[in-house]
C-alpha cells in the first residue's frame, strides 16, 4: 500500500481545501512534515484514521452521540467569519496490491451539521476504485471493505503517536496490549466467537435433557448470567464513554494551555518580577546619569583637550624649573655680592705679595665671571611666568591634569558602558512587559482551564468508580458461570445428547489446540522480530539475546547475552522506549501487511543518542513509506542532515496567528 494524497477540507486548523502529496519520489521512503506544537500535526494522523475507520477510529465503545460531537469539534472554527462553517471532509488516495493486481483507491468521508442548533451530524462515505465509484460492494458495505483491506487491529502498528510509545513503556498494561495485538494479528477473535457459539449450543443440549428442578436452577443461573452480562456491557460502554470524554478534555486542556502560552502566559507569571526589575533598572539608570552629570561638571570637559593639558603640564614644569632657578640665582647673587665686597676690601689682600695693579687685574677678571653665573640658562631665556604659584598649587594642578588625562576618561567609559547595559536591559524588560498580557485577557482563559481541570478530575473519579463496579460484576459473572458449568457437568452424564456434546467438546478441543499452536508459532516469530529490531535500534547491540512470550498470559521475558532473565524494570528509560518501538516494529513485520508507517512526534522523550539511532536505523527502513510528523526540536538540523538522503517530500505546517489557521508549505522549517 502506498499513500498518494491526503486532502483536508475545513478540518481542525486547516481552513478550506489543503492537500499533502505523499508519493515517494524514489529518493527515499520518508515524507517529513514539520510543525510547532499546536499547528495540526496530530490532526493529520487523526484525519487518516477517521477517513478509513470513521467511528471505530475513536474506539469500540464510543457512542453515536459522542462520535457526532467529535465530528462537530473537527470542523474548522473561523473567528473572522460572520457565519460559522458547518461542514468538513477528508479524503485519502492510495494504491493497494492484492492478488497480484494493483488498484487505485480514493476514500472520502464528509460530514455536515444538520438539524436544530446543528447538534446532529450527517456523514457520507464514498469509495472510488481506479477513478470509478466502487460498485463491487453495496454502499452500506463500503466500510466493511476498508476494514478487510486494512484491518484496524493491524493499522495500530503502523499509524501511531510517539506518545503511545511512552505510554506503553511506562504502562503496566503492556502485556494486555500485546495480548490484544497478537489476537488481532491472528484473527483469534473469530475463533473466540466460534468457541462462545459452541458453548451456547452445548448449554442448549444440556437444557433439553435436564430434569425439571435442575433445569429451573440452570435457567435461574442463566438469567443471572444474562443480567450480569448486560450490566457489564452497559458498564463497559459507559466506561468507554468516560474515557473518550477524558481524552477530549485532556486535548481541550492541552489546547487551552497552548492558548495561554500563546497569549504570553509565561510572561504574565513573571509580570511582577519584570515590574520590579524595571523599577530597579530605572533607579540604576538615574543614578548613573547623575554620576555622569557630576563628572561632566568637574574635570571631564578637560578630557576633551588632552593636547592642551599636556602643553599646560609642560608649561607648569617649566615654571617650576624657573622658580627653582630664580631661588638658586637669588642665593648665588647674594653670595657673589659678598665675594665682590670682600675682594674690594683692603684687609682681604693683607699679607698678599701683590701690587695694587695686580689686585685690580684680579678683581677685573673675577667680576664678569661672577656675573656670568647669574645669567638664565638657554632653555629659560625669554620665558616668563603668568603668575607666581605655591608648591601646593603646582601639586594640585598636576593631580588634576593627571586625572583628566587618565582616571576621568576611564571612569566616564565605565559609567557610560554601565548606562548602556542598564538601558539595554531595561528595553528587554519593557518588551517582556509589553508581551505580558493584562490580567483581564488571561483571567477568562485561566478560569476556563480551571473549569476543565475540575471537570477532568470529576470524570476520572467516575471512571475509577465504574472500573471498581466492573471488577465486582466480572467477579459475580465468573462465579455464576462456574456455578452453571458445575450444573452442566453434573447433568451431562445422564443427557440423551451426550454424543453431540462429545462432538462439540472435540471441536472445542481442536479449536483450542489450533489456537495454541498458531499462537505459539506466531509469538516465536514475533519474539525473533523484537530481538532483531531492538538490537538494530540499541547502541548496545547484544543487550537482548532472546525474547520469550507466554502463550497464555502474553507476559514478556527478556534474556541478556548471558541468557539471564532481564526484567523490563532493569532497562533504562531510553531502552524501555527503544524496546517498545522494537515491539511495534516487530508486530508490523509479523503482520505481513505492507502498510505505510505514520509517526507523530516520534522522538518525543528519547535522549540524543537513542534519537540518532532511530534516525539512522529505524525511519529509513521501517517501511517502504514513512510519514514523519515532527517538531523542529525533534528532527533538528543535525538529524535532518542524517535523514535528508532518505527524504522524498518535505512540508511545513505554518500557523497563521492573525487568521487562526494552519497552511501547508513546501520545505521543512524553511
Amino acid at each position: 500500500m502506498i499513500l498518494h494524497k491526503l486532502t483536508l477540507n475545513n478540518v481542525g486548523l486547516f481552513r478550506g481545501r489543503q492537500t499533502l502529496h505523499l508519493t515517494p519520489n524514489g529518493t527515499g521512503p520518508v515524507i517529513l512534515i514539520g510543525g510547532m506544537n499546536g499547528t495540526g500535526k496530530t490532526t493529520l494522523l487523526d484525519a487518516v484514521s477517521l477517513c478509513l475507520y470513521g467511528r471505530r477510529a475513536l474506539g469500540s465503545r464510543v457512542s453515536r452521540n459522542e462520535y457526532h460531537e467529535y465530528l462537530s469539534a473537527m470542523i474548522h472554527r473561523n473567528p473572522t467569519s460572520a457565519l460559522p462553517l458547518n461542514h468538513a471532509a477528508v479524503s485519502l488516495e492510495f494504491e493497494y496490491a492484492h492478488g497480484g493486481e494493483t488498484k487505485q483507491y480514493r476514500v472520502e468521508r464528509a460530514w455536515q451539521q444538520v438539524g436544530l442548533n446543528h447538534r446532529a451530524v450527517s456523514e457520507n462515505l464514498t469509495i472510488s476504485k481506479n477513478d470509478w465509484l466502487d460498485i463491487e460492494f453495496e454502499a452500506e458495505h463500503w466500510q466493511d471493505h476498508i476494514n478487510e483491506l486494512i484491518p484496524i487491529g493491524v493499522s495500530q502498528f503502523f499509524f501511531f503517536d510517539g506518545e503511545d510509545i511512552q505510554k506503553l513503556a511506562d504502562d503496566s498494561s503492556h502485556d494486555l496490549f500485546l495480548a490484544e495485538s497478537i489476537k488481532a494479528l491472528l484473527g483469534l477473535n473469530l475463533v473466540a466467537r466460534l468457541q462462545s457459539d459452541l458453548r451456547i449450543y452445548a448449554n442448549r443440549l444440556v437444557k433439553r435433557g435436564s430434569p425439571e428442578p435442575v433445569q429451573k436452577e440452570i435457567e435461574a443461573v442463566e438469567s443471572e448470567i444474562a443480567t450480569l452480562k448486560s450490566s457489564l456491557a452497559d458498564a463497559d460502554v459507559y466506561t468507554g464513554s468516560l474515557r473518550a470524554q477524558i481524552e477530549r478534555l485532556e486535548t481541550q486542556i492541552a489546547r487551552q494551555e497552548s492558548r495561554i502560552a500563546a497569549e504570553g502566559g509565561g510572561y504574565a507569571e513573571k509580570r511582577e518580577v519584570f515590574k520590579h526589575q524595571q523599577e530597579q533598572l530605572q533607579t540604576e539608570i538615574e543614578e548613573l546619569e547623575n554620576d555622569i552629570r557630576a563628572l561632566c561638571g568637574e574635570l571631564f570637559p578637560f578630557t576633551l583637550v588632552p593636547d592642551l593639558l599636556k602643553r599646560l603640564r609642560d608649561r607648569l614644569l617649566k615654571e617650576m624649573e624657573l622658580d627653582d632657578w630664580e631661588a638658586k640665582n637669588r642665593a648665588l647673587k647674594t653670595q657673589n655680592t659678598a665675594v665682590l665686597e670682600t675682594l674690594a676690601s683692603g684687609t682681604f689682600w693683607d699679607g698678599a705679595s701683590l701690587s695694587a695693579s695686580q689686585i685690580w687685574a684680579v678683581r677685573t677678571k673675577l667680576t664678569p665671571l661672577l656675573k656670568t653665573q647669574l645669567e638664565r640658562p638657554e632653555g629659560l631665556r625669554g620665558f616668563e611666568k603668568i603668575r607666581d604659584r605655591s608648591a601646593s598649587e603646582y601639586e594640585r594642578l598636576f593631580a588634576w591634569i593627571d586625572a583628566a588625562l587618565n582616571d576621568v576618561p576611564q571612569e566616564f567609559r565605565e559609567l557610560n558602558d554601565a548606562l548602556k547595559e542598564a538601558q539595554l536591559e531595561l528595553q528587554k524588560v519593557e518588551q517582556a512587559l509589553q508581551r505580558a498580557p493584562a490580567e483581564e485577557v488571561l483571567k477568562p482563559l485561566i478560569e476556563d482551564l480551571s473549569t476543565l481541570n475540575q471537570t477532568l478530575g470529576q470524570l476520572r473519579k467516575q471512571e475509577q468508580d465504574e472500573e471498581k463496579a466492573i471488577r465486582s460484576l466480572s467477579y459475580q459473572l465468573a462465579e455464576a458461570e462456574r456455578k452453571l458449568a458445575k450444573l452442566h457437568h453434573t447433568q451431562q452424564l445422564g443427557q440423551a445428547h451426550i454424543q453431540r456434546q462429545e462432538r462439540v467438546s472435540n471441536v472445542q478441543s481442536v479449536l483450542s489446540a489450533y489456537t495454541t499452536q498458531l499462537t505459539q508459532a506466531k509469538i516465536a516469530t514475533l519474539g525473533n522480530a523484537i530481538v532483531e529490531s531492538f538490537n538494530q535500534l540499541s547502541h548496545k547491540p547484544d543487550r537482548i539475546k532472546r525474547v520469550d512470550i507466554d502463550p497464555h498470559t502474553f507476559a514478556v521475558t527478556l534474556y541478556d547475552t548471558y541468557n539471564r532473565a532481564l526484567s523490563k524494570e532493569e532497562l533504562s528509560a531510553g531502552e524501555k522506549q527503544i524496546y517498545t518501538t522494537a515491539l511495534l516494529w516487530g508486530l508490523a513485520k509479523t503482520s505481513g501487511k505492507p502498510l505505510p508507517m505514520i509517526l507523530d512526534t516520534p522522538l518525543g522523550r528519547l535522549d540524543s543518542s537513542h534519537r540518532q539511532l532511530l534516525v539512522e536505523r529505524y525511519f529509513p527502513y521501517v517501511s517502504h513509506q514513512v510519514v514523519l510528523l515532527s517538531t523542529d526540536t525533534e528532527v533538528n538540523r543535525h538529524f535532518h542532515s542524517l535523514l535528508e538522503p532518505h527524504i522524498s517530500q518535505a512540508y511545513h505546517l505554518a500557523y497563521q496567528q492573525d487568521e487562526a489557521c494552519t497552511t501547508i508549505e513546501e520545505g521543512y522549517f524553511g
